[in-house]
């Protein structure tokens, strides 16, 4: 046997924000059962006429009357709506109730995209803010995001495709373990992957496509990564390293030029000689924003970049496009970075991170430069970020206890 529904409308006058002096705006409250909802009615009654028992005006004055015969009239519309509903033989709950007062189409009319549909409709809007709001990685890192849930659909559901309803906390939960145990990603990428995510699921959210977000229970969570880093004497073998081969001897001094910047691989790819500016005091600075970010960063050039920049003043490249340094591929630079470490004898995993991980702490915070300074010069867009690079090595420890250990 069918539960008997509970139904009832309930008017109310409440003090709220940008409500006029001696006046409170009129809100009708519509009961379903357990579900309850609160509509605006866009009219305001006099303080002094309103009867919160009856929940009408009291008195016969003009304004009394108008708003009274504007409940009954509302009454009798809330009513209606209820008796449509019960004729088309649909469940009634209070949402439905407002949306169909406020003329909008029910849930069940509106199309709700797919995860990936969503995806898409997200990503389309970001490649319109390239240059604009966004920097163009930030659009390839959405793309790829959007191909990792489709193979974990794939893999984990034999779809193409799964409806919103399907994004919940077992998905997540899901996805966190593909990526671990199948592609073989480590916690903290895990975890930037299921953020990108995140994001998406926010807009499915915000468009009403979503009722309850999958991410209330789930928790994003980061590990400390001890990250690695150059010493100065590992940096001194780089530099002074003879080596005869070309295409090694380029590799070389990109990578001492990010140590001595800060640079990102794509950063110094990027660089241009109009990014240099000159002072009035005869200094060389970099000026320029990060193709990651779009944030802006200025980094004097100390003695080595500088003689770098002059070493390749011959450069094709830069008279073909103004090219700073000799750049290659991403996958070739990195190839070659491990050959260099071999030749140099250093046994540690040379990559563009490590080179801009060194220049924040070997080059910059060890040597008293103030955190402020290095997050403006690696285009943080906060010190948090940089708080990550501000590593106490050896020499910083001695310098801050010389003056105790000479008492």
């Amino acid at each position: 046997m069918k539960k008997q529904e509970t139904f009832t409308i309930r008017f109310f006058a409440r003090k709220g924000r940008g409500a006029k002096e001696n006046q409170s705006p009129i809100s009708v409250r519509v009961t379903v059962n357990s579900s309850r909802v609160e509509i605006s009615l866009g009219k305001s009654v006099p303080d002094e006429i309103w009867h919160e028992k009856l929940q009408k005006c009291k008195g016969q004055t003009k304004d009394a009357k108008q708003i009274n015969e504007f409940l009954e009239l509302t009454t009798f519309k809330i009513n209606e709506i209820r008796h449509r509903l019960i004729i088309e033989g649909k469940e009634i709950n209070a949402d439905l109730l407002k949306s169909r007062y406020k003329g909008l189409p029910d849930a069940d009319e509106i199309h709700k995209p797919t995860i990936l549909e969503l995806y898409e409709i997200h990503n389309n809007k970001l490649k319109e803010l390239i240059d604009i709001d966004i920097a163009k990685a930030t659009y390839k890192r959405h793309t790829t995001s959007k191909s990792h849930i489709e193979a974990f659909i794939k893999y984990q559901y034999g779809k193409d495709d799964l409806e919103l309803d399907h994004i919940d906390y077992k998905f997540l939960s899901d996805y966190e373990h593909y990526f671990k145990v199948v592609r073989k990603c480590n916690h903290n990428s895990t975890m930037k992957y299921i953020k990108n995510l995140g994001k998406v699921i926010r807009v499915g959210l915000a468009e009403g496509f979503m009722t309850k977000n999958p991410f209330d229970k789930f928790r994003l969570t980061y590990k400390t990564v001890q990250r690695d880093i150059l010493t100065i004497e590992e940096v001194d073998k780089l530099v002074k390293l003879k080596i005869s081969e070309e295409r090694l001897d380029r590799v070389r001094d990109l990578f001492v030029f990010c140590i001595y910047t800060g640079l990102a691989f794509v950063d110094v790819t990027n660089l241009k000689i109009e990014h240099l500016i000159k002072t009035n005091e005869g200094t060389t600075w970099i000026k320029n924003s990060r193709c990651k970010t779009s944030v802006s960063f200025l980094i004097p050039l100390l003695p080595i970049p500088v003689r770098l920049i002059k070493k390749y003043e011959g450069f094709f490249k830069r008279d073909i496009d103004g090219s700073v340094m000799p750049t290659l591929s991403n996958q070739k630079y990195n190839s070659y970075l491990k050959e260099l470490a071999i030749r140099a004898k250093i046994n540690k995993n040379l990559t563009s991170h490590l080179a801009r991980h060194t220049f924040a702490t070997t080059i910059t915070l060890n040597e008293g430069v103030p955190l402020e300074v290095v997050s403006k010069m690696l285009g943080h867009s906060d010190t948090k970020t940089t708080q990550i690079y501000a590593k106490i090595q050896e020499k910083a420890i001695m310098n801050g206890m010389k003056s105790l250990l000479t008492r």
